[in-house]
């Protein structure tokens, strides 16, 4: 039962009852101040008009006119109260009445029809425009495949599906469907065709709307994807033109930093080799300036070699019970001159702080930490290390009284191939590797490494990793 009461025919024909009750009582009701029967024609034509409006199409109009006229001949002419006629003038009336009923109707329903597409019409194009804006600010391959199928369903209905050839396919349906299940379109990129859309509609035909909406989707997804594929390339390219200005820097780097040690080594072992009477404390005094620089080319290799692990992928780490102390009293000891040609101070815990970890590496941190002191710090500088422990974690701080961090260094001061060039080249030794390396370590250890400037002049690194008291 309610199913038919909401069906638009029946409410069609119950606004039409109404209507013309209405127009009829209100006929009536004028004809007793003396109204006129053309005035009365105008209140059931405006009764037609009023059908035509609230109705689905002029066939109600149509009827309404005839109706009218009935009712117009039944209460309106002479003789009253029949469906009869003896007046040429009410029939001439009567029948311009209803040609202009009938007429006025068509052009009501043309012109209803007129607006409902034009509202159709800016629909749809709000809608393309909404989606155009949307595809603007989506990036990535998926997400841009993900919009299009998103929009497609929620205003069509239908699933649909996008294969492109590079053989990357995303399937935005829940169930199998066969070839004759759906209907392909074609997606366009700037220059080509990029793959295909698959609208699964069931060989349902569709409506204009849908397919302007659906080639609409297809022409956005092509150029979107299109878009991602330039940024991707022009990224690429970017990357390997920083690759090779870094390749550059490393090796004029490497090409500086090994000549300044070996010429000294060279120059020593000539002056060894050449001194017939030189007492035993001036060899040793050249023998220990040798060790030095061959330690130190030592420790560049080492980091070499350990960023080159780290940028293929296969740095790893092993991890074994480690005592931070004897980690820590391992760093100090090869680190030549620090204790020497710098005030050292060094703070540890009175607890006993055991760490998983790779003792090893977490020396390498700990020698590239006060190295990077030692650059930056003049003879007789002061140089500390602390250890503590807090919150089941060890903290390791170097600091040093030299000139600090500038405000352009500290953002990308753990990158690869970070120098400082304050003081000259020869001066500060160092490829910008220790730190980056410091940093892949530490993260592989699952703690965390930073640097700030001291209140009271240079700099501080700090360094965590998990570890416990015995």
């Amino acid at each position: 039962m309610k199913k038919l009461i909401r069906h638009p025919q029946v409410v069609y024909i119950a606004r039409l009852l109404v209507i013309m009750t209405a127009t009829t009582v209100f006929s009536i009701w004028l004809s007793n101040f003396g109204i006129g029967k053309e005035n009365t024609l105008m209140v059931f034509m405006v009764g037609v008009l009023l059908t035509t409006t609230c109705t689905g199409g002029y066939q109600y109009g149509i009827v309404v006119s005839v109706i009218s006229v009935m009712i117009f001949n039944y209460f309106f002419t002479v003789p009253l109260h029949t469906f009869a006629i003896t007046n040429t003038n009410d029939i001439v009336l009567i029948f311009f009445f209803l040609t202009a009923s009938v007429i006025s109707s068509s052009l009501t329903v043309r012109f209803r029809k007129q607006l409902e597409i034009a509202q159709k019409n800016e629909q749809t194009a709000r809608l393309l425009y909404e989606m155009s804006e949307s595809f603007i600010n989506v990036t990535g391959k998926d997400n841009i495949i993900q919009l299009g199928i998103r929009y497609i369903y929620e205003h069509t209905k239908y699933e649909s599906a996008v294969e492109l050839q590079d053989e990357t396919v995303v399937d935005g349906s829940n169930g199998k469907y066969t070839s004759k299940d759906y209907m392909m379109v074609p997606i366009i990129g700037l220059t080509k065709q990029i793959g295909v859309l698959k609208i699964y509609n069931h060989n349902q035909g569709l409506t204009t709307e849908q397919e302007l909406l659906i080639k609409t989707a297809a022409n956005q997804i092509g150029i979107a994807l299109d878009r991602e594929l330039i940024y991707s390339e022009q990224e690429k390219i970017k990357l390997d033109m920083e690759r090779e200005h870094m390749k550059g820097s490393m090796l004029r780097s490497i090409s500086h930093d090994f000549r300044t040690p070996l010429t000294g080594i060279i120059g020593d072992c000539g002056l060894i080799l050449e001194s017939d009477g030189q007492d035993m404390d001036s060899i040793r005094q050249l023998a220990g300036d040798i060790d030095e620089q061959a330690a130190w080319l030592m420790k560049m290799m080492e980091n070499i070699l350990n960023m080159t692990k780290i940028e293929s992928g296969k740095f790893e780490i092993t991890k074994e019970q480690e005592v931070i102390e004897d980690i820590v009293y391992e760093a100090v000891r090869h680190v030549a001159g620090l204790q020497e040609h710098r005030k050292f101070t060094l703070t540890m815990p009175e607890e006993i702080l055991l760490a998983e970890a790779d003792g090893k590496m977490l020396v390498q941190v700990i020698i590239n930490l006060l190295d990077n002191a030692m650059k930056h710090t003049q003879e007789g500088g002061r140089i500390s290390l602390s250890v503590s422990w807090r919150n089941g974690r060890a903290y390791v701080q170097v600091e040093d009284d030299g000139d600090g961090i500038s405000d352009d260094m500290m953002g990308h001061l753990f990158d690869e191939f970070t120098t400082s060039s304050e003081g000259g080249s020869d001066q500060v030794r160092g490829i910008g590797l220790g730190l980056a390396i410091s940093r892949a370590v530490v993260t592989a250890h699952g703690g965390e490494i930073w640097a700030e400037n001291r209140l009271e002049g240079g700099a501080r690194f700090i360094f965590w990793i998990k570890a416990e008291k015995v």
